[in-house]
């Protein structure tokens, strides 16, 4: 599975948060968390989106009369003698129950995704010197996230890849922010000291490097593109 795809790490924390993933993939995610930055800034979004909701919603008590009703039903379900009456009308019925929850719990997604779209505003233009423009940048309106979007072909070597800098505006080492797509467009979200920078710089750069990025933390090939970063308005 790929875990870069920032739609699919939106899509496994907020299963992860309202509780619909099963055991394994539970942990599994909880892993990746442990591993990716990505996946627990992920998982701290939705958690932050779903707990005034939680908060937000008084707890139900069933009345005195309904406690014996309830005991009864447990017991006629759990007593092997008993008629199968209630234990058939629970397999009939939980499926449909079940696929409430996931509607109920797809629609918050939805919803919730749909209320967390940033807007997003020009960033920056990357095209080689005298040459057509090969991505552009954009940004929410915090600079928690960038939008990369591939605007003409990219030809590079498979054991080669592009990847972008920004550059500190009092001077000092670029900082990576991450590989830059080959085709279609990739959202990034930034780490705090990423988003610090970005904010304060004035230029992003573009390097050559091995497939997978950097081995130094700084770039190590040819600088073929250094592009302005728009200010904000």
């Amino acid at each position: 599975m790929n875990y870069d795809r920032p739609e699919l790490l939106e899509r496994l924390a907020a299963e992860y948060v309202l509780g619909v993933l099963r055991r394994r993939a539970r942990a599994r995610f909880e892993r990746l968390c442990d591993e990716f930055p990505d996946a627990l800034s992920a998982r701290q979004r939705w958690e932050d989106r779903l707990l005034p909701l939680s908060l937000a919603l008084a707890p139900v008590t069933p009345g005195a009369d309904r406690w014996p009703r309830i005991q009864r039903a447990v017991d006629s379900m759990s007593d092997s003698g008993a008629a199968p009456t209630a234990r058939s009308a629970l397999r009939r019925w939980w499926p449909l129950a079940l696929a409430a929850s996931l509607i109920a719990a797809a629609v918050l997604i939805g919803k919730l995704t749909f209320w967390s779209e940033p807007v997003w505003q020009p960033m920056a233009v990357l095209a080689p010197a005298n040459a057509a423009p090969l991505w552009r940048l954009e940004r929410s309106a915090d600079a928690a996230r960038i939008n990369i979007r591939t605007l003409g072909p990219v030809t590079l070597k498979l054991t080669q890849s592009y990847e972008l800098w920004v550059l500190p505006s009092g001077g000092g080492n670029p900082v990576s922010l991450g590989l830059l797509p080959r085709q279609g467009s990739l959202e990034r979200h930034l780490t705090p000291a990423q988003r610090t920078l970005l904010l304060a710089a004035r230029q992003v750069a573009v390097s050559v490097e091995p497939a997978s990025g950097s081995p130094t933390g700084l770039p190590t090939g040819p600088v073929i593109i250094v592009a302005p970063i728009a200010r904000a308005t």
